[in-house]
């Protein structure tokens, strides 16, 4: 997983391609919408370390929970 600072790096040189040179409407439109991507990875990662008390962990057991969970599903449809 990168950094925010990796991200925010990555938005920054689209950002610098955009100003380097003139490019087409389409070409444009992309350079943009992958440095507002980056951007917004950029903040979720800055949030996220942010507040870990906030983020929502896998169960360590999962695959164990999902077997008992479709096991009760079953059985209240009526299979065994």
């Amino acid at each position: 997983m990168f950094t925010s600072e990796q991200y925010r790096a990555k938005a920054a040189e689209y950002r610098a391609i955009l100003d380097a040179t003139p490019h087409s409407p389409k070409e444009t439109s992309e350079l943009r919408n992958l440095e507002q991507s980056y951007t917004t990875l950029a903040e979720n990662a800055e949030w996220m370390a942010g507040n870990p008390d906030k983020v929502i962990r896998p169960r360590k057991n999962h695959d164990n929970d999902t077997a008992l969970e479709e096991q009760q599903v079953l059985q209240s449809v009526g299979r065994p």
